[in-house]
């Protein structure tokens, strides 16, 4: 891919929003892009990763294998997030795996250009330092959620926070992330359509 194009890529990455041009144009020089197959895998849990990776096109699911070799999904990303990149800038071991779930792209830059380009850029290091900041956030919230509520509220929370997502997946894929049954997430699906239509017709309010 041109170099042209990949500035105009990083222009639409919010991470990137602050830089000038020339800064786009710098941070280009250190950069390409991978396309990828549906069911690539990206990346192994135990590898070393010599680039900053951005999710640019596609869907990728992040997984680990418990101890009876089981794939346990951790979770599913779409457009524009970052990879693994705790474990990259700390340059330890990646702590799970990663495989596109369809067709896609990943932008990668050069780890040692990039370690370089943020000495320079403290606004950028801020940005990193929030991204990771709501990772935590959001797997606490996550923890907490997933032990304290019910099935149905598990899912009717997933499809409010994640409407993009929800169209990209299949319902089996949800299921894994919700870790519950296909079966268990379709029944409580059902419910809470039956939910809505009785609202509607009791008040005449149509649920956003």
């Amino acid at each position: 891919m041109e170099k042209r194009n990949i500035t105009e890529i990083l222009k639409q990455i919010t991470l990137f929003s602050s830089l000038s041009e020339q800064e786009l144009s710098e941070l280009a020089t250190m950069t390409h892009i991978s396309d990828y197959d549906k069911d690539s895998i990206i990346f192994t849990q135990g590898e070393m990763s010599k680039n900053v990776m951005i999710l640019i096109d596609g869907v990728v699911s992040i997984y680990k294998h418990d101890s009876k070799g089981n794939e346990v999904v951790i979770g599913y990303f779409n457009r524009y997030a970052l990879l693994a990149e705790a474990a990259t800038l700390r340059k330890t071991p990646l702590p799970s795996s990663a495989r596109f779930q369809t067709d896609g792209a990943i932008l990668k830059i050069s780890l040692d250009g990039f370690e370089r380009f943020l000495l320079s850029h403290t606004s950028l290091s801020y940005a990193i330092i929030q991204s990771l900041l709501e990772k935590i956030e959001l797997l606490q919230q996550n923890i907490h959620f997933n032990l304290a509520a019910t099935s149905k509220e598990k899912v009717l929370n997933f499809y409010q926070k994640n409407p993009k997502l929800a169209l990209d997946l299949k319902q089996y894929e949800i299921a894994s992330i919700l870790s519950m049954t296909p079966e268990t997430l379709s029944r409580n699906i059902s419910k809470l359509l039956q939910e809505e239509k009785l609202i509607q017709a009791s008040t005449g309010y149509k649920i956003p």
